[in-house]
């Protein structure tokens, strides 16, 4: 995809240096510049765009930041991959078949109301909050 994307800048980098010629070959001519002056301003002015456009192209092409090979985490390690054991899970939860009564990731503990007060007041505690 890069590669491609990579030749479709060069093909507008070569139409636009072309117009720009056209367009200094045309401003020229209707100032009365001579044929030969003409090509030879027709000639720097496509080859001085063309070298900026691919320049600048090579350029951000370097620069840019290469993004990492996608890999796929073999377990929950690192930050957060235990969030349940350190926010008060006194053992980790098994995972469970979906119940048809509870939709998307709600707890199907608070089916029977929250947990009493002693219970928040230790997950908070644990959380750091005092």
């Amino acid at each position: 995809m890069v590669v491609q994307n990579n030749e479709l800048l060069k093909v507008w980098s070569w139409r636009f240096s072309v117009g720009t010629a056209v367009i200094v070959v045309l401003l020229s001519w209707l100032n009365g510049v001579e044929i030969p002056d003409l090509m030879i301003r027709a000639g720097i002015s496509f080859g001085v765009m063309y070298f900026l456009m691919n320049g600048a192209i090579s350029l951000f092409k370097r620069m840019a930041l290469q993004t990492p090979q996608e890999k796929q985490p073999s377990s929950p390690s690192g930050r957060g991959g235990h969030i349940d054991v350190s926010l008060g899970e006194e053992e980790l939860q098994k995972p469970e078949v979906p119940d048809a009564k509870f939709a998307g990731q709600l707890d199907q503990d608070l089916s029977s109301g929250l947990p009493d007060s002693e219970r928040q007041a230790e997950i908070v505690r644990r959380m750091g909050w005092e």
